[in-house]
């Protein structure tokens, strides 16, 4: 391992997830969990059949942020949650709000679970298409977004806590973050859910700095496709360290592709060999590339480079209403 000469990686940059219906979905993030609604693009290699919408903090701060791809045009299986994919994402709440979410969900009519892991309460739930979060206690320096939310601050979520890799190969999984640099902190046993083994990036993140290895033999194999996640991406501070992020992971045999340009970042990739897609994206240029932030969201943006017809585009893709 050539962890003295790794750049930094302090944390989640943004997690990636498949749904079927956008408006379903802008309405649970925005009116159910209070986040903001940062930017509406498109996926660029089908920017006439999918979105690519952006939720987060005020700012889209990296470790705040989650995107879907809502699969309307092209339909696309439903999808199973198991080993070889991520199989939650934590949403850091405060300590003493756990009452409030349980009483909000059951007002919004989601399900939900209450468990104690590590030192933290976690309330499971999953959005409208199945896909799997928590809302795990704990401390960030993030500030909840507010403004036309109905969540009292005291309460709103401040960015991600963690996600976790339900992993078909947890020694190899483990060998990745700890060639990425991050430090095994600790381990929980469930017998019915699991062992966990914690990480966490060594110097931290605002936010989202903690992935844990899920190992369930047992357990079923994932199936890509709506209600699954798709990625998670981790920070890197800019192309520079990207690229050195790179050549890191090739020492140690993994293989990474070519720079991939995502207009608000820029990303390199990897199948780590417990099954997850891993990525590693750019803390810039960031989403005031194309809007000022209190405009975040408001019109379909699309990168100057794409050459497309951003009107044809809006009349093809299905409709999305938003506050």
């Amino acid at each position: 391992m050539l962890d003295d000469i790794m750049p930094d990686v302090p944390g989640i940059h943004h997690v990636t997830a498949f749904c079927d219906d956008p408006q379903e979905n802008y309405e649970f993030f925005t009116d159910v969990l209070g986040l903001r609604f940062v930017k509406r693009t498109v996926r660029f290699d089908v920017p006439e059949k999918i979105y690519h919408l952006y939720y987060g903090d005020e700012m889209g701060t990296p470790g705040t942020v989650i995107t879907y791809f809502p699969m309307t045009n092209m339909p696309m299986d439903e999808g199973v949650v198991g080993k070889g994919m991520m199989s939650a994402v934590g949403l850091t709440i405060p300590d003493g709000s756990v009452g409030y979410w349980t009483d909000r969900f059951e007002d919004h009519d989601v399900d939900y679970t209450v468990e104690e892991r590590f030192d933290e309460t976690v309330v499971g739930f999953t959005d409208p298409d199945g896909v799997p979060y928590e809302l795990v206690t704990g401390e960030s320096e993030i500030e909840p977004w507010t403004e036309g939310s109905d969540v009292p601050a005291e309460h709103g979520i401040r960015g991600m806590f963690n996600t976790t890799v339900h992993s078909r190969d947890p020694a190899g999984t483990m060998d990745v973050l700890e060639v990425m640099g991050w430090d095994r902190v600790g381990e929980a046993t469930h017998p019915q859910a699991g062992d966990r083994i914690r990480y966490r990036a060594p110097e931290g993140s605002p936010c989202a700095d903690t992935v844990d290895v899920l190992i369930r033999p047992n357990a079923p194999e994932g199936v890509m496709g709506v209600g699954t996640f798709l990625h998670v991406a981790f920070q890197v501070e800019n192309d520079w360290e990207q690229d050195r992020v790179s050549d890191v992971l090739r020492e140690n045999g993994y293989i990474t592709t070519s720079t991939k340009d995502r207009d608000y970042f820029h990303s390199r990739y990897i199948t780590e060999p417990g099954g997850a897609i891993f990525e590693y994206a750019t803390m810039g240029p960031g989403f005031t590339l194309d809007q000022e932030p209190a405009a975040f969201g408001e019109e379909l943006k699309v990168p100057d480079w794409l050459d497309v017809d951003v009107e044809r585009i809006e009349e093809m893709l299905p409709p999305l209403e938003t506050n």
